[in-house]
């Protein structure tokens, strides 16, 4: 965000004397994506010309924040091992997820201080049994997350909104809900599916 301290942004609001502070989107930066989920920035950031002072507002620009919620924000890696077994009317499913781990980045105006956080890559396993009585009906019993895991905790207080979040918002990869369970059922209707 810029404000009116800077004489170039007060001359462009020097119309609109209720505004004085702006935020706005730029093309500021260049990435490189590496398979699916990892960007890199590389080259300087990319200021505007209508501010004179640039050096003193390419971290407004894009500061450290934003450099790790694009770096860091999202795991490096994320891994999916799914296996199938079927017996007879019954079918048996199992799902491990991997997630890498994350960071983020929080800088505090007071007092002044950056608030860095790392968390730790997660393992989530599904698992799902199906029972198939009739060739048009399947019952469905599992659960996501079966082991009930969680991210890790925010461990810097200031980084929790006065103890409002336990959770980081930017830098989980999955929910904090914990395990999920659930029954189902499906219903064919020559072609048609109906599941409940």
């Amino acid at each position: 965000m810029f404000d009116t301290t800077n004489r170039d942004i007060k001359a462009i609001l020097f119309d609109y004397p209720d505004i004085d502070l702006v935020q706005f989107y730029t093309n500021a930066i260049n990435t490189r994506t590496h398979g699916f989920n990892r960007s890199d920035i590389f080259g300087e950031i990319k200021t505007t010309d209508k501010i004179s002072d640039t050096a003193r507002y390419t971290s407004t620009l894009f500061g450290k924040e934003e450099k790790t919620t694009l770096e860091k924000g999202q795991p490096g890696e994320k891994i999916i091992l799914f296996a199938t077994i079927t017996k007879g009317k019954f079918g048996f499913a199992v799902r491990n997820t991997h997630f890498g781990n994350t960071a983020l980045v929080t800088i505090d105006t007071n007092p002044t201080d950056t608030l860095y956080e790392s968390f730790s890559s997660k393992i989530l396993t599904d698992i799902s049994i199906t029972y198939t009585p009739r060739s048009w009906l399947a019952i469905t019993a599992g659960a996501n997350n079966i082991f009930d895991v969680y991210p890790d905790r925010l461990k810097n207080y200031r980084n929790t909104g006065e103890g409002s979040d336990i959770y980081s918002n930017g830098a989980s990869p999955f929910g904090y809900n914990g395990g999920y369970y659930f029954v189902g059922m499906s219903l064919i209707f020559d072609k048609l599916l109906l599941v409940v």
